[in-house]
């Protein structure tokens, strides 16, 4: 198996088999529908993914037979992609860039799969804000008063304070 990060998408495929095996035209479907709104990945993109998955041994494959048509090849994960992708779900995202798909995608299996845990998750990810937060307060401190990085890193800690009250918000709907 590599030792490189697997890639946001192949965690996410590996979460959409959890409930059991599907085809790969049926992930695609259900990226589709299920997580269209964080991000898009093209049928193409869905069999490359699935193809390094096999080749480190996080997915398995069947050929499935069907009546006047080239057999199908059936995924589903691994003990080891399963162990993968269980780990990638309750680990914070490192950069704030990560917030728009790799976070909320996170949350969707959290809900979907009903796994514990999440509460822990929007800590550490608190956690992580709130440090960057403190560090481009520390940078505006060392700024000019009409200094232009005063302004841009004065943008990106309301940016960080907006994702702090976003998961303040996901924090109590996890409670309801």
């Amino acid at each position: 198996m590599s030792d490189r990060k697997r890639l946001p998408m192949e965690q996410a495929l590996l979460g959409l088999l959890m409930p059991g095996p599907l085809h790969g035209y049926d992930l695609h479907r259900r990226v589709e529908a299920e997580l269209g709104w964080i991000w898009t990945m093209g049928l193409s993109n869905v069999y490359a993914a699935l193809k390094r998955l096999e080749q480190a041994g996080l997915v398995a494959s069947t050929l499935n037979s069907q009546e006047n048509r080239p057999p199908r090849k059936v995924y589903r994960t691994t003990p080891a992609g399963e162990k993968s992708f269980l780990e990638w779900v309750r680990r914070s995202v490192p950069t704030i860039r990560d917030m728009r798909v790799e976070f909320p995608a996170k949350l969707y299996f959290f809900h979907a799969l009903g796994l514990d845990g999440v509460e822990e998750l929007l800590a550490a990810q608190e956690a992580i804000c709130r440090e960057r937060v403190a560090q481009l307060e520390q940078r505006m401190a060392q700024c000019s008063p009409h200094d232009f990085d005063r302004l841009v890193f004065d943008f990106r800690r309301r940016q960080i304070e907006a994702i702090l009250a976003w998961l303040d918000a996901c924090r109590q709907e996890a409670a309801l």
